[in-house]
């Protein structure tokens, strides 16, 4: 008997795994010519850019061409197949830091908690509080408008790989940071049964500050300045 419940907790985690592998998630963000990092400063499982400015894609990715829908692809089967999602691009900035964040040429201005600012037809997910370092942030939500299935222009942005097209749309933004030392990007949306999504922590994007040249000078001087007083100690 304890053989059999060995073999059977086995067989149920590996088709779990199977299963994840499988799956493509939903929702999903990419930072163009980003890199993908399993571990990151804060975060695990990110597309990360040390740019300043640069493009970002939130796709709504449906299903690889030829799969059918009934596949697993992106939702639970037997579960009700929709036809658009209502779309926000979540950004999330350092509690104790000012600066600012462009969209599209637009200040994102009135970051908050995320009960505040989260719009009223988001559900509160709590999965976006735990995606790091966003749950250590402040909130803002973005409305980018539908994304729909009816055609095949959604890439699968998978752990560092950028598959084929399949079915779905994605939403390009142009976004410049100053000031932050992080910001952090979720995908959230609404389908056509009311129902609320997000991007998995694999699948969401981060921008990261590098030193600006001045404080790496300054920080070389320093480092210059302790010679002397290192060769009299050693004297």
């Amino acid at each position: 008997m304890k053989r059999f419940i060995t073999f059977a907790v086995t067989l149920a985690a590996v088709m779990s795994l199977a299963v994840a592998a499988i799956a493509v998630p939903r929702l999903q963000t990419y930072i163009v010519g980003s890199s993908y990092h399993s571990f990151y400063q804060q975060e695990f499982n990110s597309w990360i850019t040390n740019n300043s400015n640069f493009d970002l894609k939130v796709v709504g990715y449906w299903n690889p061409v030829g799969s059918g829908s009934g596949s697993m692809f992106g939702y639970r089967r037997n579960q009700p197949s929709y036809d658009y999602l209502d779309t926000w691009l979540m950004l999330s900035t350092p509690k104790n830091q000012s600066g600012t964040v462009y969209v599209n040429g637009i200040e994102i201005l009135g970051f908050d908690t995320y009960v505040n600012a989260a719009p009223l037809s988001i559900s509160a997910n709590p999965s976006l509080h735990r995606h790091m370092p966003a749950g250590v942030g402040r909130y803002n939500f973005q409305s980018l408008g539908r994304i729909d299935n009816s055609r095949v222009n959604a890439y699968e942005y998978n752990h560092g790989r950028i598959g084929n097209p399949g079915w779905g749309d994605e939403i390009l933004v142009n976004v410049v940071v100053s000031g932050y030392s992080w910001v952090h990007f979720d995908a959230v949306g609404v389908d056509s049964e009311g129902r609320t999504h997000v991007n998995p922590y694999s699948h969401d994007a981060s921008y990261y500050a590098t030193p600006e040249p001045g404080t790496l000078g300054l920080l070389g001087l320093g480092l210059l300045g302790m010679i002397p007083v290192l060769r009299r100690k050693k004297d």
